[in-house]
């Protein structure tokens, strides 16, 4: 893991370098531990199912080709970071999640209770759009 230096003018990040286990894993893309028996072994990521929204581990703070490593960040303040809307907007402190089979995260649903809110708005995004993709400013509370 990376803790970044901490300082008076940015808040704490830490980071954890991990192997994606698939392809296209670009930046700001939300990313899961894979599950898949055959490749379980704490540094493979992938793209989140199901099954799988309790291994969310964070935000991949750059592109990672399938195969190589990368830093995926696992808390602190991001400013950038992709999140479903769906003709409403985006609030600060609103809690988001991850989304099945898919690289950004949305709000709504229900939070599991063994699960504390893992990505938290800290800006307003609004659109006129039914359904669109926006990036946010947000704080990652994943380790």
């Amino acid at each position: 893991m990376m803790f970044k230096r901490l300082n008076r003018d940015a808040g704490e990040r830490v980071f954890m370098v991990c192997q994606a286990n698939e392809a296209n894993i670009a930046s700001d893309d939300v990313v899961m531990f894979e599950l898949t028996a055959a490749s379980v072994d704490g540094v493979k990521i992938g793209q989140p199912t199901t099954a799988g929204l309790s291994a969310v581990i964070g935000i991949a703070d750059a592109a990672i080709g399938n195969g190589a490593f990368g830093l995926v960040q696992v808390y602190g303040y991001r400013s950038t970071c992709r999140v479903q809307l769906t003709g409403t907007s985006v609030t600060p402190g609103m809690v988001l999640q991850a989304a099945n089979a898919a690289d950004y995260l949305a709000f709504g649903g229900t939070i599991p209770a063994n699960l504390s809110p893992l990505f938290v708005a800290l800006a307003s995004v609004a659109t006129s759009a039914t359904s669109a993709t926006a990036s946010t400013k947000i704080f990652i509370r994943c380790m």
